[in-house]
């Protein structure tokens, strides 16, 4: 079986397969995949897709990331400072038995019940 068969059967089976996957189950470079599907006159590009998959899944992991470090500083005691100046604070004083997250950055601040409401809100 051909590359240009192999590249049409999996664009057959799986329509929303970008030209990544694709490249990799077959083992050639994305740039051949995209001759080859050009070539069949299939579309190059999936509608509705936006980036590649593994960005996305790098920017879920460097999220998740983000929200681990935020989380251990703040049950820590400490605040949690970003690159841009917003700032993470848990006050016990206002609420002792659950404790509030404020953010405050440069526009306003915002106040959360708890981290994983400022978390799932925030990051």
């Amino acid at each position: 079986m051909t590359t240009r068969d192999k590249v049409l059967q999996i664009r057959t089976e799986q329509p929303n397969a970008h030209a990544v996957q694709i490249a990799r189950m077959v083992g050639v470079t994305t740039g051949r995949v995209y001759q080859i599907l050009k070539e069949l006159g299939l579309a190059t590009t999936i509608p509705g897709a936006k980036g590649r998959p593994r960005q996305k899944a790098a920017l879920w992991v460097s999220r998740k990331r983000k929200a681990t470090n935020i989380r251990k500083r703040l049950e820590s005691g400490a605040a949690y400072t970003e690159a841009d100046g917003t700032t993470w604070w848990f006050v016990t004083d206002l609420t002792p038995q659950w404790g509030q997250v404020i953010v405050t950055r440069s526009s306003g601040f915002s106040i959360y019940p708890g981290i994983d409401a400022a978390l799932e809100a925030e990051v």
